[in-house]
């Protein structure tokens, strides 16, 4: 991971249940972080910031506003209480610290735009601009080297999702066969993707072949795929596979259940060749769905994975958590008295007499260290 720049700390304040001031969000992060808490805890609230900084450095920032309802659903408790959105995030390698940080206010018609846009590169502040509906990143006049290498890197933070597995869902669907640069969010490229593994190059198809070998763990009846254009439509390709049986009728994607199709995508996610991981990847609930011996092999792919990048999961998985250590658990609690989510991140040393005799799971479950309703 040394040549990767990594997101070392994050401070957000204002957005959604995370306060401002002394109760703002404010972390340092591992390679592996995982999110912890009851529900309302605020832990979606954290994928849903990367989410954010996701449309942000594709244009769509103000789209996001208008899905999410208004500014004042995105502001804590609405901008009479909370005026302002601001972020800061530190990224590190091992030769540089970058620092991107925002304020967002609110405007016109419910929308947000940016107060305040500004970064560090090389040991200089440079204030960016004000006023503007969208990052000035993306803008012509965003020419500078720093400003270059600011936006590769927050591009290179990507959230994943792959809940929906709905008949009609873009991941059991046809997808075209050239939208194969990267692993959509949703996994509805899954089938182009597996396509450019199996079929670019010796070096690619080994990682392909790793992606099967997990599969056939979990969804015994599974084989392989086949991964051809369509016939009457060759710019279209499907996610079809064959059976252990050696029947010659393919499968489709309909013919996986929620739970296989899920660990499909998870596991080309984590097992893809390292060149083309991005820098961070931020999941919400990748367990849903999975048996829990397919939840350990998820685990197993997230640390694989970690070797190369950073990774951001928010789980309520007691089983998930067993596999990682103390120090990579943050938990998420909702605070009452203040109305705000808190965050912080576990003191294994604090544990240490517990963990003599219990797991992390079983601590979470009889609420040593919080995260329960």
């Amino acid at each position: 991971m040394s040549d990767k720049s990594i997101l070392h700390k994050i401070k957000v304040s204002g957005f959604k249940s995370i306060a401002s001031g002394e109760y703002s969000l404010d972390l340092e992060l591992s390679n592996v972080n995982v999110i912890i808490g009851p529900n309302g805890a605020g832990k979606s609230n954290v994928v849903s910031f990367f989410k954010m900084l996701n449309n942000m450095m594709t244009g769509a920032f103000q789209n996001f506003v208008g899905r999410n309802g208004s500014a004042e659903n995105l502001l804590h408790f609405g901008s009479k209480q909370t005026p302002v959105i601001q972020a800061s995030l530190e990224f590190r390698n091992d030769n540089n610290t970058d620092i991107y940080e925002i304020a967002l206010v609110r405007a016109v018609q419910d929308s947000l735009i940016f107060s305040s846009e500004a970064l560090t590169w090389n040991g200089r502040r440079y204030e960016l601009s004000s006023g503007q509906k969208e990052s000035y990143l993306l803008s012509e006049k965003a020419c500078h080297t720093s400003e270059k290498i600011i936006k590769k890197i927050l591009s290179n933070c990507r959230t994943f999702q792959f809940h929906d597995t709905s008949a009609s869902s873009y991941i059991r669907s046809s997808s075209k066969i050239d939208n194969n640069r990267f692993l959509m969010s949703d996994g509805g490229n899954l089938a182009a993707y597996l396509y450019r593994l199996k079929n670019t190059s010796s070096e690619f198809k080994k990682y392909y072949d790793r992606i099967v070998e997990r599969i056939r763990f979990v969804v015994p009846q599974f084989s392989d795929f086949i991964l051809e254009p369509q016939v009457l439509n060759k710019d279209y390709i499907k996610l079809q596979w064959r059976s252990v049986d050696g029947y010659e009728y393919p499968f489709g994607p309909e013919q996986f259940s929620d739970g296989s199709i899920r660990f499909i995508a998870l596991a080309t996610l984590f097992l893809q060749p390292p060149e083309l991981l991005p820098n961070v990847i931020i999941i919400d609930e990748p367990e849903l769905g999975l048996h829990p011996q397919a939840v350990d092999i998820l685990a197993s792919m997230i640390k694989t994975a970690s070797r190369h990048v950073q990774v951001i999961v928010a789980t309520q998985s007691a089983r998930l958590i067993d596999s990682f250590a103390p120090s990579q658990i943050i938990v998420a609690q909702y605070d009452r008295q203040n109305s705000c989510s808190i965050f912080r991140c576990l003191d294994e040393e604090k544990l240490k007499d517990w963990l003599e005799d219990y797991s992390v799971s079983e601590l979470w479950e009889k609420n040593v260290f919080g995260g329960q309703p």
